[in-house]
């Protein structure tokens, strides 16, 4: 046993008791003190008693019952006592059993102890969400944002395109074949670009047409409407999206962290009693009032059943006329309807007794059972919230363990997700955005060129565009831990930005194959 430590003198203390703790299987052979709990063998104060003795009864009642269910010796009228019975002793005998576990001279440690892991971890989950808060500012504050809203405005820009080209082409020309080659080959570099529209690009590029698919396409009509088709259908928000979505999911756990931490239960729980070995140890102002809180007598002649605003099930309040009920929980359920089921078994014994020939004694034994064990469900009920607490408290905290559990989870899914918009940042920024401005601007060039320099023009623009995919190296090279340096691909950003800027297409197209010739490291010196 701890150390004695030094009492707390207060008015509002009671004086230590001088009966409790007592050992009533003090006289027993160890054989039979070994075979039970330790907490049956040392008694702390009268509520502790009276439980032993309780499920003494409980004990005695459940066999009684189970023997003559056993020989059938109540089948004459239907074994409804014994099923009686069985509904008033089964609910309650395993609560009062794990209530009469915690009840030692380590009560009040293990409230501690309980109270503490609690404000752990509601500090832990506190922790996560500032966390998440955290992402979800810099996620706000991030580029990918910016590059998000290049991608959906160049996809809108290419579907014009696509609408002006289809109109044009309804009729074929003698170039149809070959220029229908060209606008293919088009089309499928300026989808290959948008691959890298994706969170993962390198694994899980946005591939919008299978290359067979554009391949079976006979005209550039086809062409045009498949490629309209399916990029009306692919928007580009997986930024903007994955933001509402945690979002949403941090307001939602904000929620649930108030709800475990701070809101009020309908009836508030107090303060364990000191067992009598350690009472004297306990500040004052540990001690509250008790009471019954759950149920109150008076107001208004109403008849309802209320249910918690939010999704638990308990506290339930019901409300009967003359006064009101608070069900806290499903053991303070069970423990309703166990004392109100004891009386009527208490009725049926007592109108059998008086109406019987014989068997009086048998009766009278089973009366006085149900008795004790009425006495005990009635003084858990009047000492609920306080015998309740602690194993609220532990539901609490596995409520918050699982809480905590699942917020970690999604903490460490946000932190991917935006952690990877962040290493392609540069890619996106000076890759990915400076191409579809290349490309934005040659085929706004290709409509305005006439129908003899058309197809040679598509055919170089091919040509320069496919040499620039090349020469711009892999995609990986481009994320924020690559081998190619933030210097460099800002360079090259910006020097593909200078090209787009040129009004003549063939001057364009002479500075990209100007471009394309020199390795990526050095290339930038060309624009200079």
């Amino acid at each position: 046993m701890a150390a004695h430590q030094p009492s707390i003198n207060s008015e509002d203390e009671p004086p230590p008791s001088k009966i409790f703790p007592i050992e009533p299987f003090v006289c027993c052979p160890g054989t039979v003190k070994a075979l039970l709990p330790n907490t049956w063998l040392k008694i702390q104060d009268w509520t502790h008693l009276i439980l032993v003795v309780g499920t003494i009864a409980c004990t005695v009642e459940m066999v009684r019952t189970l023997a003559e269910l056993i020989e059938a010796k109540c089948l004459g009228h239907g074994c409804v006592k014994e099923i009686l019975s069985l509904v008033f002793i089964s609910p309650c005998i395993w609560y009062i059993l794990s209530i009469i576990s915690q009840y030692d001279d380590r009560l009040q440690a293990k409230q501690r102890a309980a109270k503490m892991e609690k404000e752990n971890l509601a500090r832990s989950y506190n922790d996560l969400l500032s966390d998440m808060d955290g992402l979800l500012s810099k996620s706000a504050e991030s580029s990918a944002g910016l590059a998000e809203r290049t991608f959906e405005s160049k996809r809108r820009d290419f579907q014009r395109f696509l609408e002006r080209v289809k109109e044009k082409h309804k009729v074929n020309t003698k170039d149809s074949d070959q220029l229908l080659r060209q606008f293919k080959r088009f089309a499928s570099n300026w989808l290959h670009v948008f691959e890298e529209c994706s969170i993962d690009p390198i694994n899980y590029p946005k591939k919008v047409i299978a290359p067979k698919d554009l391949e079976d396409c006979s005209s550039i009509g086809e062409v045009a409407d498949l490629c309209l088709d399916r990029l009306k259908k692919t928007e580009v928000r997986f930024i903007s999206t994955q933001r509402d979505q945690d979002a949403q999911l941090l307001r939602k756990n904000k929620n649930e962290y108030r709800r475990m931490t701070q809101a009020e239960r309908h009836s508030r729980l107090l303060e364990l009693p000191a067992p009598a070995a350690s009472s004297s140890n306990l500040p004052a102002g540990s001690r509250r009032k008790r009471g019954m809180s759950w149920i109150q007598l008076g107001g208004p002649r109403q008849f309802y059943v209320r249910s918690p605003p939010t999704k638990d099930t308990y506290p339930k309040e019901i409300r009967f006329g003359c006064g009101h009920v608070v069900v806290l929980s499903l053991e303070h359920a069970k423990l309703l309807v166990g004392v109100v089921a004891g009386f009527v078994l208490m009725m049926y014994d007592i109108f059998i007794m008086a109406t019987a020939d014989s068997g009086a004694l048998a009766v009278f034994v089973s009366v006085a059972d149900l008795i004790v064990a009425e006495v005990c469900l009635i003084v858990m009920l009047m000492r609920f919230e306080e015998l309740d607490l602690i194993q609220q408290l532990e539901r609490e905290v596995k409520e918050l363990a699982r809480q905590n559990e699942q917020v970690g989870k999604q903490r460490e899914d946000m932190t991917k997700f935006w952690s990877n918009a962040q290493q392609l940042t540069e890619l996106w920024l000076y890759r990915t955005v400076p191409r579809l401005d290349l490309y934005k601007e040659v085929h706004n060039q290709l409509e305005d060129s006439g129908k003899e320099d058309l197809l040679n023009h598509m055919a170089g623009a091919n040509q320069q565009l496919e040499d620039l995919e090349r020469s711009l190296g892999q995609l990986k090279d481009w994320k924020q831990d690559g081998q190619i340096s933030p210097e460099i691909k800002k360079a090259v950003g910006k020097a593909i930005n200078e090209i787009s800027k040129e009004n003549d297409l063939d001057k364009m197209l002479e500075k990209l194959e100007e471009a394309n010739r020199k390795p990526i490291d050095v290339r930038v010196e060309c624009f200079v």
